[in-house]
């Protein structure tokens, strides 16, 4: 849901923060409250957090106000604006100003049009691009207030930071996952412990495998959504994001069960998937059929891939 809203109503570069999209319509209709009372649900039910934020949009739903002096064009987002920053900042003479001053006028900017005042140009470019968004980042503020999260914010500013502006947040690894991993092993020293021991270094080979491509194998070979390690996460936990509340990460496990007799239930088959209770945070291998890394790294990314939904793949 949060990443959704964050793709539909919000617009800048990835990991550096993001602006509300100028949108009358969706102010109109309310949509940037909900989407404030969203973000307010998200943090009280323990996450995923917001971080999106540029750090001037977070500052104005602690108090809402702008410091107009702490404004630069990194906090501009939106391309029209972007690209007429660009084009003043290129212009070597008047002519080329010129050109582009209906689109300075429309910003907002009233004096002489000359290279001699291309800061100027280029500082009014920039309040118009932001400060137009004060209505959106108002509705915004205005949902937040359920569960008094905007009380919260303005109280402790720099606390909440984190949760809101991209950078402090730890993304998921492959380390993570196997820190939290409780496999549930057969007496030590059977063949059972061994091969459940070796399934559990295969999960592990596989999630740094992800992590270390980082999307590429599965970006070349045509997928729209490449495989990384916060959808392995999410597939087995139903969440794609590390505990925020200190209580859940104390107990955050991954039950890691083994099930050696799916043939003899079943029978004759030639694959069974991992089966998963994200309610419960419970993965059950199917051991006859992950015999070797291969077989184990093709059967998980399928899972993972095609098994988000409340049934078997």
């Amino acid at each position: 849901m949060v990443s959704g809203i964050e793709n539909r109503f919000f617009e800048g570069a990835e990991n550096q923060g993001k602006n509300p999209k100028y949108s009358l319509t969706d102010l109109d209709n309310d949509n940037f409250r909900t989407i404030g009372e969203i973000m307010a649900v998200s943090l009280a039910q323990g996450g995923p957090p917001p971080a999106f934020l540029r750090g001037w949009c977070y500052n104005f739903l602690c108090t809402g106000e702008v410091d107009l002096n702490s404004l630069s064009k990194e906090d501009v987002a939106d391309l029209e604006s972007c690209q007429l920053i660009s084009r003043v900042e290129d212009s070597t003479d008047a002519q080329c100003l010129m050109f582009n001053a209906n689109e300075i006028i429309s910003c907002g900017y009233t004096s002489q049009i000359n290279l001699d005042s291309k800061d100027r140009i280029i500082r009014a470019i920039i309040l118009h691009s932001t400060t137009r968004l004060i209505p959106m980042l108002q509705q915004i503020r205005k949902g937040m207030e359920l569960y008094g999260l905007v009380d919260q914010m303005a109280t402790n500013p720099e606390a909440c930071r984190s949760l809101f502006v991209p950078g402090k947040i730890i993304q998921p690894d492959a380390d993570f996952i196997m820190m939290n991993c409780q496999p549930n092993f057969s007496e030590k020293g059977t063949s059972k412990g061994r091969t459940e021991r070796k399934i559990i270094n295969f999960l592990q080979d596989f999630l740094q495998e992800v992590e270390m491509s980082d999307g590429e194998t599965d970006s070349a070979a045509g997928d729209t959504e490449p495989l990384a390690v916060p959808h392995v996460l999410q597939w087995m936990t139903g969440q794609s994001h590390i505990p925020m509340l200190p209580d859940e990460k104390r107990h955050f496990k991954i039950t890691c069960n083994f099930d050696h007799n799916c043939r003899e239930r079943l029978g004759d088959h030639s694959v069974c998937y991992p089966i998963v209770s994200a309610c419960t945070q419970t993965v059950t291998f199917p051991v006859q059929h992950l015999s070797t890394y291969t077989d184990f790294r093709r059967i998980m990314s399928e899972a993972v891939k095609y098994g988000g939904g409340f049934h078997r793949v």
